[in-house]
């Protein structure tokens, strides 16, 4: 019985160190899927950060596009201000113009009123003036004459100053319309840059549960290890954990 003691001694030891390969196994598997949910993880981490910073890029795309609009807007409403400021600087002169011509015409109007009327005197006195009311008729004529252009040049005055007028509305218009888009941008511009806050809130959201869950699956598997300072914040530097400096 003594003799198979050693025999005993070794199957012992064999069995031992067997069972104990065998856990070492069973830990390196599992130690090889932790690594394996590690790197998915990673890997999604990474997809999700490149996913926001496309539609990050694609927001500033659309905010720079929307500024630019808008200033092109703002642009377009001061010449178009400014061009209303000249219409009716022009306006102004044809007014003061209209003016002057229909006080021409009524002092040619009297004018002609006096001529006639001294035409119709001195035809009672046809014998003795005869001379003289052939030249109070030429005086009238020419009278008339110079009334009829006047009243030409009135109606084309005021052809031109009807035209200028609707130019002017039309620019009001249109003034009104860009200041309408301006509107319109700015409130898009104000939305986008909503869209924007709540992404990057969102992504930090999704980046801080997929780290945690991560922590707590590694916890679980080993306990004993102290994951007091691993965080998102923190880097490894000369192989320990330390706070991140950014």
């Amino acid at each position: 019985m003594a003799e198979d003691l050693p025999s005993i001694i070794t199957k012992s030891v064999e069995s031992s160190t067997k069972k104990l390969q065998d856990d070492i196994s069973t830990l390196q598997e599992e130690n090889r899927l932790i690594r394996i949910e590690a790197e998915k993880l990673s890997c999604n981490l990474m997809m999700a950060e490149i996913d926001h910073s496309r539609v990050e890029d694609a927001m500033s795309a659309e905010l720079r596009v929307a500024r630019k609009e808008a200033s092109d807007l703002r642009q377009k409403l001061h010449l178009l201000a400014q061009e209303k400021i000249e219409l009716e600087s022009k306006l102004v002169p044809y007014r003061l113009k209209v003016a002057d011509l229909e006080a021409s015409i009524k002092a040619d109007a009297a004018k002609v009123e006096n001529l006639e009327k001294r035409s119709v005197d001195r035809e009672v006195l046809l014998g003795k003036v005869e001379k003289e009311r052939n030249n109070v008729v030429a005086e009238l004529a020419e009278a008339r004459e110079e009334n009829k252009r006047t009243v030409a040049e009135l109606a084309q005055v005021r052809e031109e100053s009807k035209k200028v007028a609707e130019d002017l509305v039309q620019a009001h218009e249109k003034t009104e319309e860009l200041k309408k888009r301006a509107d319109e941008l700015e409130q898009q511009t104000e939305g986008l840059k909503r869209q924007k806050e709540e992404l990057e809130l969102s992504s930090a959201q999704v980046l801080a549960v997929g780290f945690d869950a991560a922590l707590e699956q590694v916890a679980c598997q080993y306990p004993e290890l102290d994951l007091s300072m691993v965080s998102l914040y923190n880097e490894v530097v000369d192989g320990k954990i330390v706070p991140s400096e950014d």
